[in-house]
């Protein structure tokens, strides 16, 4: 009796003490964010939840019944969850996972859940039109074209929620959102933060502004109901952002249509999320004496991320003796939080990922973004008529963006780097992220030389030499995804629009060189494969889609889609695709496909070196 006494205190003692004070779990999901777990009685609190933990998800991962686990998170249940763990516990009690047959969970899970998926509908955006008239302005025949093929892709990318979901919200992982979205394609099949800007931005090259508008309002939506924008569209997704953006959404709908009245409406939402970030993402940091307040990613959850329950399991398995499993989830998860889940620009040894140290790394893209969010937030304050805000924010990103220089920038170098909090002194390696406060304009503008330094120090790199575009990193022993040799449309983009936007007429022409280079590599592959995809290997004679990580590559592609329209029209009248392109790349498109083989995509460097030279010349 007093053993059983004592085992009680303690476990409501664990579930009462501030997160922190011990190593407690600290789960993506529970009853004070979502409404789908179990009531919070203490003694269920640790194994009564679907999603986010407990007996059920660890059966479905310990037995591999999916060959990713988001699959499963992402089944809405056919009866409330109260229903399901009680059916649960009638049928297999506390019996581990290993104990446990693996037809029998798989029969459990057919018979409580449906497929994934299944609880959105595909939509057409009620502003779609065939040939918007912004995409008429490309020069190039065959280039409009492709671009008016890409604005059918929104209609394929388009859904909605059930509405019938709002009465039974604890049955899905999902969370729901008033109005239709534009997801990014494959597995990605809900919401994402970060994706959403680039898919915004093609959007409005597509004129669809109504679209725009809605998709901004559901992310509102989310800063409304928990104070900041998750990094998807799930419940387990709810203790972790992606890179702040909204801000930079609302700012590229205002800049088309002039709407004052929509920045308004959300202004006190950017407000609150800049808050989020303010509150609850912050460290300060010592350099020379005086002390500087930055950004960084640090998820306060420490247990495997559920959509990647299996695959984090397996690799903290692999920890060495003595390592702390829960840091390691909180810097998986921290990762996950800044869009590069993963690279090696957070390991401690560059090479593998149990020397994660996510949460000891100060990014140099979030403060540069995080700057950008302050500049916008002036301008958008200033365009409402309230001077007193817009000053606040004038003020606020002038001391910010010295702030970036003294801890970010490498003045040796002649760039931005991260900085780690372990070793006190700058990563020197090169990842894209180093260019984003060329991009945010995170710097004396008026201080020519340092762009063209940070020009220079990319050039010397060797990161404009690859004929599909720029790698994101140089870390060529890496089988990561947010590595060599793949190139992604957020970091292309951003460089390409950092060096378009100098005052250098050098780094200008780069920045056409790349635009040209990233461009003709998503032409060339989407003739070939018929689709567009998430990421490319760069660094071939032929561009094709990229690799590693811990899924295949996947097809759509939201971002993608969005960073190429925005480019074909910045360059409408500049970029052009020699006469027998198309016919030399591909006879017809393969069929649809999550993974594709390299033999489809064989081409000669003939072809390659003669688009280069008609570019140029």
């Amino acid at each position: 009796m007093l053993f059983r006494w004592f085992s009680l205190v303690s476990i409501v003692f664990l579930c009462f003490i501030p997160n922190g004070s011990l190593q407690v779990e600290v789960h993506v999901c529970d009853s004070t964010n979502s409404n789908n777990s179990l009531p919070r009685h203490c003694y269920t609190y640790f194994y009564r939840f679907i999603y986010c933990n407990g007996p059920i998800l660890a059966a479905v991962n310990y037995h591999a019944l999916y060959n990713d686990s988001k699959e499963f998170v992402d089944m809405p249940m056919k009866q409330d969850p109260l229903v399901v763990s009680n059916a649960w516990y009638a049928k297999f009690g506390n019996t581990t996972a290993a104990n446990l047959n693996k037809t029998d969970v798989q029969a459990f899970v057919n018979e409580y859940f449906s497929a994934a998926g299944t609880e959105l509908i595909a939509c057409t955006p009620d502003d779609w039109q065939e040939k918007p008239p912004k995409l008429a302005t490309i020069a190039d025949p065959a280039l409009r074209e492709w671009a008016y093929k890409l604005n059918g892709i929104w209609k394929t990318l388009c859904r909605k929620i059930d509405p019938a979901i709002e009465q039974h919200t604890s049955r899905y992982s999902l969370l729901y959102v008033p109005n239709n979205f534009i997801v990014p394609g494959g597995r990605f099949r809900e919401f994402y933060y970060w994706d959403a800007y680039w898919i915004i931005k093609g959007l409005i090259a597509c004129e669809m502004y109504n679209t725009t508008r809605s998709m901004i309002r559901n992310l509102a939506t989310m800063v409304d109901q928990h104070g900041f924008v998750p990094n998807g569209g799930r419940v387990y997704y709810l203790q972790r952002s992606q890179p702040p953006l909204l801000s930079a959404m609302v700012y590229e709908l205002y800049e088309a249509t002039n709407d004052k009245d929509f920045i308004a409406e959300l202004l006190p939402t950017l407000l609150k999320e800049l808050n989020f970030w303010n509150e609850k993402r912050t460290v300060k940091v010592n350099m020379n004496g005086k002390d500087f307040e930055v950004y960084q990613y640090k998820t306060p959850s420490n247990v495997p991320r559920p959509e990647s329950y299996r695959v984090d399991t397996v690799n903290s398995a692999k920890l060495a003796n003595g390592m702390d499993k829960q840091q390691f989830y909180q810097d998986l998860a921290s990762a996950a939080e800044s869009g590069w889940d993963f690279s090696t620009r957070w390991f401690s040894d560059y090479k593998s990922l149990t020397t994660i140290e996510t949460t000891k790394v100060l990014p140099v893209d979030l403060n540069g973004l995080l700057c950008w969010n302050m500049d916008i937030m002036e301008y958008l304050y200033e365009q409402v008529g309230d001077t007193t805000n817009s000053q606040i924010f004038r003020n606020r990103r002038a001391v910010f963006r010295d702030t970036v220089q003294n801890v970010f920038y490498n003045r040796t170098d002649g760039t931005w780097y991260d900085f780690n909090l372990r070793t006190q002194s700058h990563n020197p390696r090169f990842y894209t992220s180093t260019a984003v406060p060329l991009f945010t304009n995170c710097y004396n503008t008026l201080n020519t030389g340092k762009s063209q330094k940070v020009f220079d120090y990319m050039s010397k790199m060797g990161v404009f030499n690859y004929p599909g575009g720029i790698p994101s990193s140089m870390s060529q022993e890496s089988t990561e995804q947010w590595d060599f040799p793949n190139g992604w449309s957020p970091n292309n983009h951003m460089i390409i629009e950092g060096l378009r936007k100098s005052a250098n007429p050098e780094m200008q022409d780069q920045g056409f060189l790349i635009a040209s280079k990233w461009v003709m590599g998503n032409f060339r592959v989407f003739y070939e494969t018929g689709h567009m995809w998430e990421k490319y290997n760069v660094i071939g004679s032929y561009p094709q889609p990229g690799s590693g990580g811990e899924y295949d590559v996947q097809d759509g592609f939201g971002w993608t889609n969005g960073a190429i329209l925005d480019l074909l029209l910045t360059y409408n009248d500049r970029l052009f695709v020699p006469d027998n392109f198309i016919n030399a790349t591909t006879a017809s498109p393969v069929q649809t496909t999550t993974k594709v083989a390299l033999t489809q995509l064989q081409n000669s460097w003939v072809i390659f070196l003669a688009i280069l030279i008609y570019q140029l010349f």
